[in-house]
């Protein structure tokens, strides 16, 4: 399942908003965020100065890199938890920072001939986004720092001012004369204490907002500068799949030409020769053989009339068009040489209206294909399909699931695997993605995933 989008950056609904009630309810977690910011960004600038500094160390030496290599992908996956622990704690301030978009989801899906571990790797070296999370953890330290001497000078000050006249006296009584000093406080009269406190107190408020805020607009500008990287990711990924798509209609165009001119065509030609003979044996006034030539050019032009029909089957099958996928599916099913059972469980959200023709048509030759490799090479006894709708919130993916319980081995990577390596072009040429688990033994599973927007 696609993991949920990150949410819009902004304040967090029923957080009170930039009212002044608003402000007084969001100080709470204002001031939990000031007070830990320290502690968190001295522990975030340490692990990140030392894993650097062993990083450069290690790099000094060629025998050492790739162990440099490993250090340097621990290093940006720190920055990245400690990214995630910012936003984290920025949720206390009311504050939303959108982490980088998941791979998988529609605004980001995987880059296809993309996959495996050393290209995970490169992705991660190349992603700006895990440098700005390490920059951020090198360098929030001197904004912390700072947040937080102001965060503890006015919150000690405000609540001794309100305070110091029922313990001071006491303590300093306790601790010695002059052993307890509150800068601005101790010197003053009673009242003053009250007053300088509680004007302080009153203004903390405002001053733990603005103080948040500037953690906030530093983390927008770092750790939630996630837009830019998600752009290029999704440009990347366009390009791929309209590549696939262009590959994949220039071969389904060839395979056309090629059905069109060993079949129909041939026995046009055919026709037209049937015919021409029959003209001549009519001007010989041989009439029966003229009749039986007819006869096998009429049979000629039914022939030729149903492998149009298959062909345009191909291409937009009518029930398809006419009746939707679901039907189409299970005409589909009917006609098998395999035993098939269609499971169709689409949802309330798509029930009973249309899919996107583009996603309909590879949803069906997915389907149809599964079908035909299973009847021609798994040997399978049984076919069960399935359909269903997965409802995300940035979209809901259409499922289509074919398993068969023949005797395995398909691999789309093999020279007979034309057929499956169509369909992958297909799903990634409307953003999906198409799986393939045939384990020698069986049984095979043919999966897609397609998005609707």
């Amino acid at each position: 399942m696609t993991p949920p989008p990150p949410p819009p950056a902004g304040p967090v609904p029923g957080r009170g908003g930039s009212s002044p009630l608003g402000w007084v309810l969001r100080t709470p977690g204002d001031l939990l965020y000031l007070l830990t910011g320290l502690p968190v960004a001295i522990a975030s600038a340490v692990v990140g100065w030392v894993l650097s500094s062993l990083v450069t160390g290690l790099a000094s030496t060629v025998v050492l890199l790739p162990v440099a290599l490993l250090v340097l992908l621990a290093t940006l996956a720190c920055a990245r938890g400690f990214a995630h622990l910012e936003r984290f704690r920025l949720s206390w301030t009311g504050e939303r920072i959108p982490a980088p978009a998941p791979a998988g989801s529609p605004l980001t899906p995987p880059a296809p001939n993309r996959t495996g571990r050393w290209w995970r790797w490169w992705d991660w070296l190349r992603d700006g986004q895990l440098w700005l999370d390490l920059l951020h953890g090198a360098i929030a330290i001197a904004l912390a720092t700072l947040t937080w001497s102001i965060t503890v000078a006015w919150l000690v000050t405000g609540l001794a001012g309100v305070s110091y006249w029922a313990w001071g006296e006491r303590a300093e009584a306790a601790a010695g004369p002059g052993s307890i000093t509150i800068a601005g406080i101790t010197g003053l009269p009673v009242a003053w204490q009250v007053v300088v406190g509680v004007v302080l107190l009153v203004t903390l408020v405002p001053v733990a907002r603005g103080l948040a805020f500037a953690h906030a607009a530093f983390a927008r500008g770092t750790i939630g500068n996630s837009s830019v990287r998600a752009l290029a990711q999704r440009v990347e990924v366009l390009t791929a799949s309209r590549a696939a798509a262009s590959d994949a209609e220039a071969a389904a165009l060839r395979s056309l030409e090629r059905d069109l001119h060993d079949g129909p065509q041939q026995r046009l030609v055919r026709l037209e020769m049937d015919l021409a003979a029959a003209q001549r044996r009519l001007a010989a006034g041989d009439a029966d053989a003229a009749a039986t030539t007819v006869g096998e050019a009429r049979l000629q032009a039914q022939e030729a009339l149903a492998e149009l029909r298959a062909l345009s089957r191909g291409i937009a099958p009518p029930v398809l068009v006419d009746r939707g996928l679901v039907a189409a599916v299970e005409s589909l099913a009917s006609r098998s040489a395999v035993p098939t059972v269609v499971h169709a469980d689409l949802g309330p959200s798509l029930e009973g209206r249309r899919l996107p023709s583009a996603v309909e048509r590879t949803a069906y030759f997915v389907v149809a294909e599964a079908l035909t490799n299973a009847a021609k090479h798994s040997g399978a006894r049984a076919v069960v399909v399935d359909l269903r709708g997965e409802p995300q919130p940035e979209a809901t993916w259409l499922v289509v699931r074919v398993e068969d319980d023949g005797v395995g081995g398909a691999d789309p990577e093999s020279a007979t695997g034309t057929g499956l390596r169509g369909l992958g072009a297909r799903a990634e040429s409307v953003d999906g993605a198409l799986t393939v688990s045939s384990p020698a033994g069986g049984p095979t599973v043919v999966e897609a995933r397609l998005p609707l927007r």
